[in-house]
């Protein structure tokens, strides 16, 4: 090899092996304030029965719209006030829908 190729390809080795200069800072954009709710969100009252049941109560304005209750033993389920009536139903069919038939056919924990 000649002394001039011999000579690049030093230079070319060092100028390879040289840190790369360091980026400069990019400054942080500041927070967009995301735009107010017009929907107040409900408050949730939690509290446990007598028997261990676990009865979350979801009110709107002060009108109590749904229940989920977790028994001690077994599955959640959910009372919805969707009309304002005052009552709560238990069924997607009580609701005014098709409720759903569920089999369990294996669980585990």
């Amino acid at each position: 090899m000649s002394l001039p190729a011999l000579i690049l390809n030093m230079t070319l080795a060092v100028a390879a092996a040289a840190p790369a200069p360091a980026p400069q800072d990019v400054p942080i954009p500041e927070k967009i304030p995301s735009p107010p709710s017009t929907e107040a969100a409900p408050t949730v009252s939690i509290h446990t029965a007598d028997n261990g049941d676990v009865v979350e109560e979801y009110r709107l304005a002060g009108q109590l719209t749904m229940v989920r209750i977790t028994p001690l033993h077994g599955k959640p389920y959910y009372l919805y006030d969707d009309d304002g009536n005052g009552r709560l139903d238990r069924t997607d069919a009580d609701r005014g829908g098709v409720a759903p038939v569920y089999w369990e056919i294996y669980s585990w924990d």
